[in-house]
């Protein structure tokens, strides 16, 4: 089995239960000690994106301030803590990043994603929603966003988003039409 570049488990060399060496992969999700037996899962970390619209068909992009992908067009979200709801995350991370208080939100869709973080690899599931934000005052960067920019997302070019989950997003958006129309008729 040929691991990606970035996989943990090329990282990972000792049992985490008795630290000896010998803790290797069994497969792409599981490691397993030759010394204890520790069988361990390597599971996806939960995440969210927000989609926020507002009049005029513009949407909610933020610009990352840090790496990965610094820079680059990003939306509202991130991941889930321990013992946080997908539906708690997703209105943390939007207030976090934007300042914004969600209204109401509608489950759009999951997307398995990989991020590479400090040379790192982590697989996610990210849960996208469309958001309704109050938007009687402005939006704010915070968190690890630079800036709020509120564009029209069949205007955005790809080459500007920096994560494979957020242009899969866009793309959709670009290409289906009544994708297109659900976002922006609420």
């Amino acid at each position: 089995m040929q691991l990606p570049q970035e996989h943990p488990f090329l990282v990972f060399k000792h049992c985490p239960r008795c630290g000896q060496p010998g803790f290797t992969s069994n497969s792409i999700k599981s490691m397993q000690c030759s010394e204890c037996g520790l069988l361990w899962y390597y599971n996806p970390a939960p995440a969210v994106i927000a989609l926020i619209p507002r009049q005029g068909n513009q949407l909610l992009f933020t610009r990352r301030k840090f790496e990965p992908a610094k820079g680059k067009l990003d939306l509202p979200g991130g991941f889930a803590d321990i013992f946080e709801t997908i539906e708690d995350t997703l209105v943390r991370e939007v207030k976090e990043e934007t300042g914004l208080r969600l209204l109401n939100w509608e489950f759009l869709k999951t997307l398995p994603n990989k991020y590479i973080y400090k040379d790192l690899l982590y697989y996610t599931l990210d849960s996208v929603f469309i958001c309704q934000a109050d938007l009687s005052g402005e939006a704010s960067p915070a968190d690890d966003v630079s800036e709020i920019v509120w564009r029209n997302p069949l205007q955005v070019s790809i080459r500007e988003v920096g994560l494979g989950s957020i242009a899969k997003i866009v793309n959709e958006i670009q290409s289906t039409p009544s994708l297109f129309e659900k976002i922006f008729s609420k």
